[in-house]
């Protein structure tokens, strides 16, 4: 749909886009085969999408996954999204507190207002789907992707890349959607791994690493020393003792928190 379109859409069902809510509708038809070619759809797959709005992507989706399902929290558009697919399992809830159902993929523009919960949602999610495809603000792909030693490098991306290996694929221009938001987004895609380290079971690698990023211009070793053996557990590791929280990689601090814990 392009943007003149989803406006018609939008003024004939007598609806305006919430800024709370995060509604910047797709209005690019080349991003959203882009979308789902990355998603590589098999008929023998559950999907989730988040947020569908009027439908562009989810009627893609429908044509390509064995099953869809959808969470709309908006009930204006939940009741368009019935009437336009009768065969869609959609649920009208926040996707933030709702229950997220067990699937196999996840592709979804996620709304930027609550893209950060559901992606900590996503990933830490006991059965954690194999694949998914986002689009987000481009921020906050950035922090998913990051290296060590980057500014975006943080707490969310240790969390992430734990669990999923993440490729910022492509970025969006905010002409592509309508209303256009004030910043660039990017199409991310997460594909589930295991980590080279095993993480060990009962290690503290969320609380170590909210700790050390609690702080993260502060020297680790001092942080963590007010609750764990940080001495000893910097030695058996092989950490220098100055080393910041954002200079550590993935499997050192799957190391250091194998080792405090």
């Amino acid at each position: 749909m392009t943007p003149t379109a989803i406006r018609e859409r939008l003024t004939a069902l007598n609806l305006r886009p919430s800024k709370a809510l995060g509604q910047n509708f797709l209005a690019d038809g080349n991003i959203l085969r882009r979308i789902i070619e990355l998603a590589d759809l098999r008929r023998d797959e559950t999907v989730l999408e988040i947020g569908p709005g009027l439908g562009a992507l989810t009627a893609e989706l429908m044509a390509a996954a064995g099953k869809l399902i959808a969470i709309e929290k908006d009930a204006r558009l939940c009741a368009y999204l019935r009437d336009r697919f009768p065969g869609l399992d959609l649920v009208e809830a926040d996707a933030v507190t709702a229950p997220l159902p067990v699937v196999d993929k996840v592709v979804a523009n996620l709304p930027y207002s609550i893209s950060t919960p559901i992606l900590e949602r996503l990933v830490e999610a006991e059965q954690k789907p194999r694949a998914l495809v986002l689009t987000l603000q481009r921020e906050v792909a950035q922090r998913l992707a990051a290296a060590p030693r980057h500014k975006d490098y943080g707490a969310l991306t240790l969390f992430t890349q734990l669990h999923y290996h993440v490729a910022i694929e492509h970025v969006i221009a905010p002409r592509c959607f309508f209303p256009a938001p004030q910043v660039e987004s990017a199409v991310v895609v997460l594909l589930r791994r295991d980590p080279r380290v095993k993480l060990r079971a009962g290690a503290p690698f969320h609380e170590i690493i909210r700790q050390g990023f609690s702080q993260r211009r502060k020297m680790l070793k001092k942080l963590l020393a007010r609750q764990y053996d940080a001495e000893r557990a910097f030695a058996e590791v092989g950490i220098p003792g100055k080393v910041r929280a954002e200079e550590l990689s993935l499997e050192q601090w799957i190391r250091l928190a194998n080792a405090v814990g």
